[in-house]
């Protein structure tokens, strides 16, 4: 595919964007499409899919490009944003668990800096259960989790919350966790590979329908004029 051929493809899914945004994604090193003899870009189905996987990053998580690139250089598993068939590109929302981002590693000072945030802010978002660090020897370090959850975090911040407002969203999700739990329980105790998949398409499902309820509730809560 050419670059416009690309930007027919993505255009359902992400309108924005343009031949100068693919130029810039490349000059940043995070694509390599090959060239022509007459020195045209020329993308791979692998290609649009790592671009897809790039796109959702910025879009989805607030990442800038220093941790997209560090993410692509641990080798993340970018087939998971799966490739646009034509110009139907699906919907997709990348989640924010290990596996996709667990492979970062960045001290508290990194992180505060990624998150536009001051040390202490990031300190707080600790002590109050919000984000967790690990031990790596002498030293804590923060993974892709932590890091959603701070640039998450720094939206509230920008508006004024307190940190400690936050934590109402963490006892939430661990109410959420207690009840779905009883409800993935039985395909975790078959213990198959099948039920695996079942049990992560399930929690997909209800965390999806969840997200909507609350949106729901949340709006019919605050009145009809939001």
């Amino acid at each position: 595919m050419n670059i416009g051929d690309v930007i027919t493809r993505l255009a359902t899914e992400f309108p924005d964007v343009t031949v100068s945004k693919i130029r810039y994604l490349e000059s940043s090193g995070l694509l390599e499409p090959e060239r022509s003899p007459a020195g045209y870009r020329l993308f791979s189905a692998d290609d649009v899919v790592r671009l897809v996987w790039i796109l959702r990053q910025q879009r989805d998580h607030f990442l800038p490009l220093k941790v997209i690139r560090s993410m692509l250089l641990d080798g993340v598993d970018v087939a998971l944003a799966e490739p646009p068939e034509g110009s139907d590109v699906r919907p997709f929302r990348e989640r924010g668990r290990s596996g996709g981002m667990g492979s970062v590693s960045v001290s508290r000072g990194e992180l505060a800096t990624m998150g536009g945030l001051d040390v202490e802010v990031v300190r707080d978002l600790e002590k109050h259960g919000l984000i967790v660090g690990i031990q790596a020897g002498r030293t804590v370090v923060y993974d892709g989790d932590a890091m959603l959850v701070v640039r998450v975090a720094a939206r509230f911040v920008q508006h004024g919350f307190d940190v400690r407002h936050l934590r109402m969203y963490l006892v939430a999700a661990q109410r959420e966790a207690g009840i779905l739990e009883q409800v993935l329980l039985p395909l975790r105790r078959r213990g198959d590979g099948r039920s695996g998949g079942e049990a992560r398409r399930l929690l997909d499902e209800l965390a999806d329908a969840g997200a909507a309820l609350h949106d729901l509730l949340l709006r019919r809560s605050l009145g009809p004029s939001t």
